[in-house]
């Protein structure tokens, strides 16, 4: 009778598991909880259910705003308190997983519209009222676009003869950096704008090193690699849209909402790490940021996906994950075009890793061809070419595994 009983029980699990798997599907975030906290959103239907999930799914979005007894959301807002409204507000109709879809391309589109608006104020505005108006991740991104833009219109001039056009760039980034330091003394703003203006000064920082080591060096060319190294960001007028370049790569902004996440002090290291993520990306492989605990080898990953706009998922490796669990999170991972930062992979007993090279060597091959749709563990799903894989490794410490050299070829 317990046999009975067991195999009944087994029936209900596998039913349950292709139903949740089916919800997943449309809305591949989904992948990101688990199946109990799936069934606390799917068991209501109330639809600000959501909210308490709402950091597992998104980024850095705390809260969806919702209108009057939650039929609409017309915005969403950050931990940080930072909210931005929706150009359409998108109604909580139907199953949760067909609205929260509909929210998340509308976040894309009102992001783009935003970031379209921020890069073409700036060059009319006074910076600092410029930062309080807009969105921190639109200040970042359109500062680094004009920035780009100032450099490619000093290497023109210096090719038409003007020989200090490096060093007054250098003199006037320097007088952008005194503004916001002058700027952020002054205590009377909002902590949201002390935040932003934080953000901002890490990233002018760096901008002033570049062009100060520029002046050193004499680099007077953008066909130099001490320019084509730089992460550089773009404002592309037949895309209509924000590229990213680096080297030979190049790659989309991928408007996942940031709110005032902060940034990391950018070092000649950052920099070098930056440029190995992007051209594994570029050439269709995983990254294997190494180095001693502590170090920011994740932290690095994380930072480069917020440039980018990009959302990350940290996953901690141990003992219990299994080639199914992996699967789950690989799925998720290709059909959200996101991020995964695998820490301490090779904590993960090696008879799973040899599946899971089978798994990652599918999805490269996969976003090499230039699939839109591919299979994976024996379903058809669809593939967003933004997904990196990246794992980190504490070397040497007792209980950790060699990685097999199928698996060391993928990264």
């Amino acid at each position: 009778a317990l046999q009975g009983l067991f195999s009944q029980l087994e029936a209900c699990q596998k039913s349950l598991s292709d139903y949740l798997e089916t919800k997943r599907t449309v809305f591949p975030r989904f992948y990101f909880l688990s199946d109990d906290e799936l069934l606390q959103i799917l068991g209501t239907s109330d639809p600000t259910a959501v909210q308490e999930h709402m950091l597992k799914l998104f980024d850095n979005v705390k809260s969806l705003t919702f209108g009057s007894a939650g039929a609409k959301v017309p915005g969403m807002e950050s931990s940080e308190g930072e909210q931005f409204t929706f150009k359409t507000q998108q109604a909580t109709e139907g199953v949760v997983e067909n609205w929260l879809s509909v929210v998340e391309s509308e976040m894309v589109t009102t992001l783009r519209r935003i970031m379209k608006e921020a890069t073409f104020q700036y060059a009319d505005s006074e910076r600092i009222s410029w930062l309080a108006d807009n969105l921190g991740m639109m200040v970042n991104t359109a500062a680094q676009i004009w920035w780009t833009y100032e450099v490619m219109d000093v290497f023109a001039k210096v090719r038409g003869g003007d020989k200090m056009g490096m060093k007054n760039f250098s003199t006037k980034c320097h007088k952008l950096l005194h503004d916001l330091i002058v700027a952020v003394r002054d205590t009377s703003g909002s902590k949201q704008r002390t935040k932003k203006l934080n953000c901002l000064i890490i990233i002018d920082v760096h901008a002033r090193d570049i062009i100060d080591t520029f002046v050193r060096d004499s680099v007077l060319d953008e066909k130099e690699f001490a320019w084509e190294s730089q992460l550089r960001f773009y404002w592309d007028r037949d895309a209509d849209d924000v590229l990213i370049r680096q080297c030979s790569g190049q790659f989309d902004f991928g408007y996942e909402y940031q709110g005032l996440n902060g940034r990391l002090v950018i070092t000649p290291l950052t920099d070098r790490c930056y440029m190995t993520c992007t051209q594994s990306l570029h050439y269709r492989l995983g990254c294997a940021p190494a180095g001693p605990a502590g170090t920011g080898k994740t932290e690095t990953v994380k930072d480069l996906a917020k440039a980018m706009a990009l959302q990350c998922k940290v996953f901690c490796c141990g003992e219990g994950l299994d080639f199914k669990a992996m699967g789950s999170i690989f799925a998720g991972l290709v059909q959200t075009g996101s991020w995964g930062c695998f820490d301490e992979f090779n904590r993960i007993p090696v008879e799973v890793l040899s599946v899971v090279s089978a798994q990652i060597k599918t999805i490269q091959t996969a976003l090499s061809e230039g699939l839109k749709r591919f299979t994976f563990e024996g379903r058809e799903i669809e593939i967003i070419p933004t997904i990196g894989i990246f794992i980190t490794m504490n070397p040497g410490y007792a209980g950790r595994t060699e990685l097999p050299d199928n698996l060391k070829a993928l990264f």
